[in-house]
């Protein structure tokens, strides 16, 4: 249900970003000379604020949960065992490949050693259905988290009001979860 809601939610600012764009009516004119100078003179007021970074952060690792659900918690085998999802892998190779779009590699190593179990239902992978995660960062809001201040571009953290802390960091120009205390 969270994967549609935040799938709508991606599909909607794109829409709005697509018809804010659309809507100059104003023909194209090149700049002047002078305006392309005070442009270049003053890079800090197109840099991102740390706020905006912080939520990219926030954002960044309640996705990085959700695929974690999607991964080992959402698919069950006849015997209602929980699997790994095979919309996403069939195994622990792809199960990695998928989480290192999310979590940087330690990560990674962490979840799959936590989830992937020797046993197998219906060829394919049992998963441990004990949650890695302590809380359910899904079930937050912004209101519920404090950032730490010493958040920079490129390494956000956060805890959330049951005391777990969040560290994400950059990794190619994009946030992935890094670490969970």
């Amino acid at each position: 249900m969270t994967l549609k809601k935040t799938a709508a939610g991606l599909i909607l600012l794109s829409v709005m970003l697509t018809g804010a764009a659309c809507t100059s009516s104003q023909p194209k004119s090149s700049p002047s000379p002078a305006a392309t100078a005070n442009t270049a003179a003053t890079p800090q007021a197109t840099a991102e604020s740390q706020d905006a970074v912080n939520m990219k952060g926030y954002i960044a690792a309640r996705i990085a949960q959700e695929k974690v659900e999607f991964l080992f918690a959402e698919a069950k085998s006849a015997d209602g065992s929980f699997i790994l999802n095979p919309k996403a892998a069939d195994g622990k190779e792809k199960a990695v490949k998928f989480l290192s779009s999310y979590f940087d590699t330690a990560m990674v190593d962490k979840l799959t050693a936590h989830y992937l179990t020797d046993q197998k239902a219906d060829n394919t992978i049992v998963t441990n259905k004990k949650s890695f995660f302590t809380s359910n960062l899904l079930a937050t809001k912004k209101e519920d988290i404090t950032f730490d201040a010493s958040n920079t571009k490129d390494q956000v953290k956060f805890t959330t009001k049951d005391g777990v802390s969040y560290t994400t960091k950059k990794v190619n120009d994009k946030f992935v979860l890094a670490a969970v205390q």
